[in-house]
């Protein structure tokens, strides 16, 4: 039986081509795995690029979504087509990445004896790939996370585990909410990590595209947690770096002491999480060693909207 990687797109034509060009050099492609590019309606001509793809490889199948709406809905459908065309396991993927020959394969010599298998991550770019590294790389930076949770972006999975549990269909977060989804439910999937399994990913190289992320994250954490039906405590956990700046620095502007005392240990710790992360960034500069304090405090930032946002959802709902 053959695996699935299946890959993400929507309105990305350039970094596609780039994508299915590394993916058209990877070892085992239509002998050890198809590949689905799943489009949710492009705009640009992103069918025409994998057109290409699919008389060079016969194994390259392009599909629009049958139901739009976000990866979560993206992913249900993936899963859909995997049961019903045979396939014994989905490496997931994203357009925007580019896979080292050795990918899929390492994945899957990985997944035979686990249910799920992450790779490792290569961040490419510069400022905002240092702040954010840790974020592709969660799996990998914080001890023992990938044995509960690994990047949706870049996983090998069984499909008989959907079974049990399936992507909430979503606008963003599916991942996330997957993984808490099997928590709640008591699931312990075997997961581990194929060291030698890498992919190139890229983040958003300015503000404005951080900031649009960020949005879409917040928005998707709220949509999972809402139709799961599980609060947001670690987000207000992230959340609690900046609640703590709002109360101490701007509404009881008493003693300054545990502000400076806690800015410092913010400070500290994201500098941690560079040298964490560092392995984990294509050509990593040490100019950037202060970029994931900047990064901690916006991705905190939006964590506090999702919670925000998921109190918005539930009194809709009521």
């Amino acid at each position: 039986m053959k695996a699935l990687l299946v890959i993400l797109n929507k309105d990305n034509a350039g970094p596609l081509k780039e994508c299915l060009n590394s993916i058209s050099k990877m070892k085992g492609l239509c002998e050890n795995f198809d590949v689905l590019i799943l489009d949710g309606a492009s705009k640009d001509n992103s069918k025409e690029i994998s057109e290409k793809f699919e008389k060079m490889h016969p194994c390259v199948k392009f599909k629009v979504q049958e139901r739009l709406g976000g990866t979560g809905f993206a992913r249900r459908e993936a899963c859909d087509y995997a049961r019903d065309n045979g396939y014994w396991a989905i490496i997931w993927g994203d357009s925007e990445n580019v896979y080292h020959e050795e990918y899929a394969i390492r994945l899957l010599e990985k997944l035979k004896d686990n249910d799920a298998v992450g790779g490792v991550p290569l961040v490419r770019g510069k400022f905002y790939a240092h702040a954010f590294a840790w974020y592709h790389a969660l799996h990998l930076v914080f001890p023992g996370l990938y044995k509960v949770h690994i990047p949706g972006n870049n996983k090998a999975e069984r499909v008989e585990i959907y079974e049990k549990v399936q992507y909430p269909e979503t606008l963003r977060s599916e991942d996330y909410g997957f993984s808490i989804l099997a928590r709640k439910k008591g699931i312990n999937f075997k997961q581990d990590v194929a060291k030698d399994a890498i992919v190139e990913v890229s983040l958003p190289e300015n503000f404005k595209e951080v900031r649009a992320w960020q949005r879409a994250r917040a928005k998707g954490v709220a949509q999972v947690l809402k139709d799961i039906e599980v609060k947001p405590w670690d987000n207000l956990a992230w959340g609690f770096a900046v609640l703590f700046f709002l109360i101490f620095g701007l509404l009881i502007p008493i003693s300054y002491i545990p502000l400076l005392i806690y800015t410092i240990l913010f400070i500290l710790a994201g500098i941690g999480i560079f040298f964490a992360s560092k392995r984990y960034i294509k050509n990593p500069k040490n100019i950037y060693f202060f970029a994931p304090v900047f990064g901690l405090f916006i991705y905190s930032i939006y964590s506090l909207k999702a919670v925000f946002v998921y109190l918005g959802l539930k009194r809709k709902k009521k």
